[in-house]
Protein backbone atom coordinates (compact mmCIF):
# COMPACT_ATOMS: atom_id res chain seq x y z
CA UNK A 1 0.00 0.00 0.00
CA UNK A 2 2.93 2.52 0.99
CA UNK A 3 4.74 1.60 -2.23
CA UNK A 4 1.62 2.76 -4.51
CA UNK A 5 1.08 5.90 -2.63
CA UNK A 6 4.89 6.70 -2.99
CA UNK A 7 4.26 5.74 -6.79
CA UNK A 8 1.29 8.21 -6.97
CA UNK A 9 3.42 10.92 -5.79
CA UNK A 10 6.01 10.62 -7.78
CA UNK A 11 4.09 10.05 -10.99
CA UNK A 12 2.24 13.27 -10.18
CA UNK A 13 5.48 14.95 -11.16
CA UNK A 14 6.59 13.10 -14.06
CA UNK A 15 2.58 12.68 -15.36
CA UNK A 16 2.89 16.31 -18.09
CA UNK A 17 6.95 15.87 -19.46
CA UNK A 18 6.28 13.98 -22.18
CA UNK A 19 5.82 14.49 -25.80
CA UNK A 20 5.97 11.30 -27.51
CA UNK A 21 3.66 9.56 -30.21
CA UNK A 22 0.31 7.61 -29.53
CA UNK A 23 1.14 4.16 -29.27
CA UNK A 24 -1.86 1.72 -29.35
CA UNK A 25 -3.04 -0.77 -27.07
CA UNK A 26 -4.05 -2.85 -29.97
CA UNK A 27 -4.33 -6.73 -28.55
CA UNK A 28 -6.10 -9.13 -30.68
CA UNK A 29 -9.93 -8.29 -30.67
CA UNK A 30 -12.69 -10.93 -29.33
CA UNK A 31 -15.00 -10.34 -32.54
CA UNK A 32 -12.24 -10.95 -34.61
CA UNK A 33 -10.92 -7.36 -35.71
CA UNK A 34 -9.65 -4.32 -34.49
CA UNK A 35 -12.14 -1.28 -35.54
CA UNK A 36 -10.48 1.45 -37.94
CA UNK A 37 -9.98 4.74 -36.62
CA UNK A 38 -12.92 7.48 -37.34
CA UNK A 39 -15.93 5.68 -37.68
CA UNK A 40 -17.22 6.02 -34.19
CA UNK A 41 -20.06 7.57 -32.73
CA UNK A 42 -20.38 6.67 -28.99
CA UNK A 43 -20.02 8.94 -26.34
CA UNK A 44 -17.61 8.56 -23.22
CA UNK A 45 -21.00 8.07 -21.22
CA UNK A 46 -21.33 4.82 -23.31
CA UNK A 47 -18.28 3.55 -22.68
CA UNK A 48 -17.90 4.34 -18.72
CA UNK A 49 -19.63 2.95 -15.87
CA UNK A 50 -20.74 4.76 -12.61
CA UNK A 51 -21.18 4.41 -8.66
CA UNK A 52 -22.59 7.23 -6.13
CA UNK A 53 -23.12 8.00 -2.76
CA UNK A 54 -24.24 11.05 -0.99
CA UNK A 55 -20.54 12.07 -0.95
CA UNK A 56 -18.74 10.79 -4.48
CA UNK A 57 -19.46 9.81 -7.53
CA UNK A 58 -17.03 7.63 -9.42
CA UNK A 59 -16.55 7.07 -12.86
CA UNK A 60 -14.97 4.11 -14.97
CA UNK A 61 -13.64 4.63 -18.47
CA UNK A 62 -11.11 1.45 -19.34
CA UNK A 63 -9.30 3.02 -22.48
CA UNK A 64 -8.97 -0.23 -24.27
CA UNK A 65 -8.03 0.85 -27.80
CA UNK A 66 -11.02 -1.33 -29.25
CA UNK A 67 -13.82 0.74 -27.01
CA UNK A 68 -11.56 3.87 -28.57
CA UNK A 69 -12.16 3.26 -31.69
CA UNK A 70 -16.05 2.99 -31.54
CA UNK A 71 -16.04 6.59 -29.95
CA UNK A 72 -16.96 9.86 -31.71
CA UNK A 73 -13.50 11.14 -33.69
CA UNK A 74 -13.42 14.18 -31.39
CA UNK A 75 -13.60 11.88 -28.05
CA UNK A 76 -11.15 9.73 -29.44
CA UNK A 77 -9.09 12.11 -30.38
CA UNK A 78 -9.17 13.55 -26.72
CA UNK A 79 -8.88 10.49 -24.77
CA UNK A 80 -5.53 9.32 -27.31
CA UNK A 81 -4.13 12.52 -26.77
CA UNK A 82 -4.55 12.26 -23.40
CA UNK A 83 -2.83 8.71 -23.21
CA UNK A 84 -0.31 10.21 -25.42
CA UNK A 85 0.51 13.06 -23.11
CA UNK A 86 1.35 10.65 -20.05
CA UNK A 87 3.25 8.10 -21.97
CA UNK A 88 6.41 8.46 -20.22
CA UNK A 89 4.84 7.81 -17.26
CA UNK A 90 2.99 5.17 -18.28
CA UNK A 91 6.22 3.23 -20.08
CA UNK A 92 8.19 3.62 -16.65
CA UNK A 93 5.12 2.37 -14.18
CA UNK A 94 5.13 -0.59 -16.86
CA UNK A 95 8.77 -1.25 -16.77
CA UNK A 96 8.81 -1.30 -12.86
CA UNK A 97 5.85 -3.64 -13.16
CA UNK A 98 7.40 -6.01 -15.58
CA UNK A 99 4.47 -5.30 -17.69
CA UNK A 100 4.72 -5.41 -21.75
CA UNK A 101 1.09 -4.71 -22.74
CA UNK A 102 -0.36 -2.66 -19.75
CA UNK A 103 -4.34 -2.13 -19.46
CA UNK A 104 -5.32 1.78 -18.90
CA UNK A 105 -8.50 3.16 -17.13
CA UNK A 106 -9.66 6.59 -16.65
CA UNK A 107 -11.37 7.14 -13.29
CA UNK A 108 -13.03 10.35 -12.71
CA UNK A 109 -14.26 11.19 -8.97
CA UNK A 110 -16.82 13.93 -8.24
CA UNK A 111 -17.35 15.58 -5.26
CA UNK A 112 -20.90 15.98 -3.76
CA UNK A 113 -20.25 17.78 -0.88
CA UNK A 114 -17.75 20.04 0.16
CA UNK A 115 -14.26 18.95 1.22
CA UNK A 116 -15.00 15.37 0.74
CA UNK A 117 -11.82 13.28 0.75
CA UNK A 118 -11.40 9.74 -1.58
CA UNK A 119 -9.10 6.84 -1.41
CA UNK A 120 -7.48 5.46 -4.83
CA UNK A 121 -6.75 2.66 -3.19
CA UNK A 122 -10.01 1.34 -2.77
CA UNK A 123 -11.02 1.25 -6.47
CA UNK A 124 -11.05 -2.15 -8.17
CA UNK A 125 -12.01 -3.98 -11.26
CA UNK A 126 -13.00 -7.79 -11.05
CA UNK A 127 -14.37 -10.16 -13.26
CA UNK A 128 -16.14 -13.34 -11.77
CA UNK A 129 -13.81 -14.15 -8.77
CA UNK A 130 -10.52 -12.60 -10.61
CA UNK A 131 -9.20 -9.11 -9.18
CA UNK A 132 -7.37 -6.72 -11.19
CA UNK A 133 -5.41 -4.72 -9.38
CA UNK A 134 -3.25 -1.74 -10.41
CA UNK A 135 0.10 -1.66 -10.88
CA UNK A 136 0.33 2.55 -10.62
CA UNK A 137 -2.30 5.24 -10.76
CA UNK A 138 -0.93 8.66 -12.29
CA UNK A 139 -3.02 11.57 -11.38
CA UNK A 140 -3.80 13.97 -14.05
CA UNK A 141 -5.05 17.26 -11.83
CA UNK A 142 -4.10 18.41 -8.26
CA UNK A 143 -7.62 17.29 -7.15
CA UNK A 144 -6.68 13.76 -7.22
CA UNK A 145 -3.27 14.30 -6.71
CA UNK A 146 -4.51 16.01 -2.81
CA UNK A 147 -7.48 12.84 -2.72
CA UNK A 148 -9.83 15.61 -1.79
CA UNK A 149 -12.44 17.61 -3.70
CA UNK A 150 -14.73 20.57 -2.75
CA UNK A 151 -18.32 20.29 -4.31
CA UNK A 152 -19.14 20.08 -7.45
CA UNK A 153 -14.89 19.70 -8.50
CA UNK A 154 -13.50 17.30 -10.06
CA UNK A 155 -10.42 14.95 -9.84
CA UNK A 156 -9.35 12.22 -12.47
CA UNK A 157 -6.52 9.47 -12.16
CA UNK A 158 -5.36 6.67 -14.68
CA UNK A 159 -5.03 4.00 -13.59
CA UNK A 160 -2.44 0.97 -15.30
CA UNK A 161 -2.74 -2.68 -15.09
CA UNK A 162 -0.75 -5.29 -15.61
CA UNK A 163 -3.06 -6.27 -18.74
CA UNK A 164 -5.77 -5.11 -21.14
CA UNK A 165 -8.94 -5.42 -19.58
CA UNK A 166 -11.37 -7.73 -21.01
CA UNK A 167 -14.15 -5.06 -21.94
CA UNK A 168 -15.80 -7.83 -23.48
CA UNK A 169 -16.30 -9.37 -20.33
CA UNK A 170 -18.98 -8.97 -17.56
CA UNK A 171 -16.59 -6.93 -15.36
CA UNK A 172 -17.74 -5.26 -11.99
CA UNK A 173 -15.96 -1.56 -10.53
CA UNK A 174 -16.12 -1.09 -6.77
CA UNK A 175 -15.13 1.61 -4.91
CA UNK A 176 -14.77 0.52 -1.52
CA UNK A 177 -17.44 -1.88 -0.69
CA UNK A 178 -20.06 -0.32 -3.31
CA UNK A 179 -20.50 -1.97 -6.79
CA UNK A 180 -20.96 -1.18 -10.13
CA UNK A 181 -22.06 -4.71 -12.26
CA UNK A 182 -23.72 -2.99 -15.29
CA UNK A 183 -21.00 -3.50 -17.67
CA UNK A 184 -22.46 -6.78 -19.11
CA UNK A 185 -25.34 -4.73 -20.58
CA UNK A 186 -22.75 -2.45 -22.45
CA UNK A 187 -21.62 -5.45 -24.45
CA UNK A 188 -24.56 -5.75 -27.16
CA UNK A 189 -24.16 -1.77 -27.69
CA UNK A 190 -19.94 -2.48 -28.66
CA UNK A 191 -21.07 -5.05 -30.48
CA UNK A 192 -23.54 -3.22 -32.43
CA UNK A 193 -21.21 -0.33 -32.70
CA UNK A 194 -18.69 -2.18 -34.11
CA UNK A 195 -20.84 -3.71 -37.08
CA UNK A 196 -21.85 -0.22 -37.56
CA UNK A 197 -18.04 1.03 -37.86
CA UNK A 198 -17.06 -1.61 -40.21
CA UNK A 199 -20.15 -0.92 -42.45
CA UNK A 200 -19.15 2.53 -42.45
CA UNK A 201 -15.60 1.83 -43.40
CA UNK A 202 -16.50 -0.82 -46.44
CA UNK A 203 -18.99 2.24 -47.74
CA UNK A 204 -16.74 5.05 -47.74
CA UNK A 205 -13.55 2.30 -49.16
CA UNK A 206 -16.15 1.69 -52.29
CA UNK A 207 -16.56 5.37 -52.66
CA UNK A 208 -13.43 6.24 -52.70
CA UNK A 209 -12.44 3.09 -55.01
CA UNK A 210 -11.56 4.28 -58.83
CA UNK A 211 -13.40 3.83 -61.43
CA UNK A 212 -11.97 1.82 -64.16
CA UNK A 213 -14.44 1.24 -66.74
CA UNK A 214 -14.71 5.25 -66.57
CA UNK A 215 -11.44 5.75 -66.31
CA UNK A 216 -10.78 3.65 -69.41
CA UNK A 217 -13.32 5.27 -71.25
CA UNK A 218 -11.79 8.55 -70.78
CA UNK A 219 -8.18 7.45 -71.72
CA UNK A 220 -9.47 6.71 -74.93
Amino acid sequence: MKQLYRLVSVLALCACSTTGPIHSQETPDPMGTMPPVGFGSLTQEQISISIANSQLTVRFEPLNERLLRLLAPDAYRALSGMIASRRAAIDSVSRMSGTSQPGLMLVTVYGNVAEVRFEPTLIGVSMNSRRFDPVGIIPLDANFSRQQLQRQTVGMGLFIFSEELPVYSAMAFSYGSATAEGWASKIATFDRELARVSARARSQATQQAPDTATDAVKQE
